[in-house]
């Protein structure tokens, strides 16, 4: 059993925002996006978990995403109907934090369900 937690303990890649399971360079968006495909560990600081097939988000990660739909929310609120272009690219990031918020909300109650 310490052998396995040893291996994927090289893999995982801990975040603010979501955690890494780097298994596979060729599938990290953040090595994509950054042109260095062949990169032996992540970009977490690029990361764009919401996107990236190797993240992964937990309980722990909720305030994260919940602080910045708020914040992000208060900006659309403020943006006058001449600023298209920027809100339309807010909403999309607002949308994205919800649906990760609302992924995590779902998986914690599927795990509650589970144990009751």
């Amino acid at each position: 059993m310490l052998n396995l937690l040893t291996k994927r303990a090289k893999v995982l890649h801990l975040g603010p925002a979501n955690y890494c399971w780097f298994t596979d360079p060729s599938r990290a968006l953040c090595l994509q996006l950054a042109g260095t495909p062949t990169a032996d560990r992540p970009l977490i600081g690029m990361c764009d978990s919401a996107r990236c097939p190797q993240a992964t988000h937990h309980p722990c990660h909720r305030p994260v995403w919940a602080d910045h739909a708020e914040r992000t929310e208060s900006f659309l609120g403020q943006l006058g109907t001449t600023r298209k272009t920027e809100r339309t690219r807010l909403q999309a990031d607002y949308d994205r934090a919800l649906r990760v918020v609302a992924e995590i909300d779902a998986a914690r109650n599927t795990m509650n369900e589970e144990s009751a």
